[in-house]
């Protein structure tokens, strides 16, 4: 198979809706097999995502057939959404995908925006995302809910700690707010360059180490006054023992990327491990633990 040239001349624009609760396994799929060029076009509490990515023309997969195959595994009524694909011309593409990334207001004072895009006023936390990743830019609940609760709860000269980093947009706007130190971890290659690429856009300044891995990348660590978890929940609740020993006293935790049916096992083994002064708060059918160590 020929493989494809660097700067291919034209790209196939290919487009399906999906629901709101498949966005994530089809994103990983496309992202895994077909594209990294992938955009989420998300409208608030809309029950269908517009999930859109391109595939260079000289590209000889036959990747229609790749993802309705992975579409009918599972989509449940057996109806697979309907793939639209057009030609567009190289510069086309470039233009079409900047036009296609909007800023996220995500409070009064902070946006989450790509490099290309001026913020139409002086704002307080401004976090400049090069939106590689389908996640992260400030568009999906769970970013968007983790950002809401920095904001408002990480304090100046503390430790942070955020596991499953993806964009690094958290540890950005904890940097903004003052951090001593930041930690920033995930086990996803692509994800560890971005978060790189973002904080030199930013001008983090706290020290920090941006790791590839998982949990075992903080053994050894001290404390930290605030930990953020966005994830998924089978991966959560087997981190939460370990979790607790790496929350300073006086602490706070955020575990994000959760569903109603994740809350009460959370839940129980936040109490089986003394965490017991948490709650929750929801942004369409995602849900936030707020986790304080007292």
């Amino acid at each position: 198979m020929n493989q494809p040239s660097p700067t291919p001349e034209a790209w196939h624009e290919i487009s399906l809706t999906i629901k709101r609760d498949l966005a994530d396994a089809v994103s990983n799929f496309i992202i895994d097999n077909l594209s990294a060029g992938i955009v989420l076009e998300d409208e608030e509490g809309a029950a269908d995502i517009n999930l859109k990515f391109y595939i260079a023309t000289n590209d000889e997969r036959d990747f229609e057939s790749m993802l309705n195959n992975y579409l009918s595994q599972i989509v449940e009524n057996g109806t697979t959404p309907e793939l639209s694909s057009k030609i567009i011309k190289n510069i086309e593409w470039t233009e079409q995908y900047k036009q296609s990334i909007r800023p996220s207001q995500i409070t009064s004072d902070m946006i989450v925006r790509p490099p290309w895009v001026q913020p139409s006023q002086s704002i307080k936390y401004d976090l400049i995302i090069e939106p590689k990743m389908a996640f992260g830019t400030g568009t999906h609940e769970t970013t968007r809910s983790c950002l809401r609760v920095i904001r408002d709860r990480f304090q100046p000269g503390r430790r942070f700690l955020d596991l499953g980093t993806g964009s690094g947009v958290l540890a950005i706007l904890a940097d903004k707010i003052g951090a001593s130190y930041i930690k920033a971890i995930d086990y996803d290659m692509a994800s560890i360059e971005n978060t790189h690429e973002n904080f030199k856009i930013n001008q983090v300044k706290a020290p920090n180490d941006i790791v590839f891995g998982s949990i075992q990348q903080c053994e050894g660590d001290e404390p930290y006054d605030f930990v953020a978890v966005n994830i998924i929940k089978s991966t959560i609740i087997h981190m939460i023992e370990k979790l607790n020993f790496l929350l300073a006293e006086n602490g706070t935790m955020i575990l994000s990327g959760l569903l109603e049916n994740d809350i009460e096992e959370i839940a129980a083994e936040l109490n089986r491990n003394g965490l017991n002064d948490f709650t929750t708060i929801r942004d369409n059918e995602w849900y936030t633990f707020i986790v304080n160590k007292r």
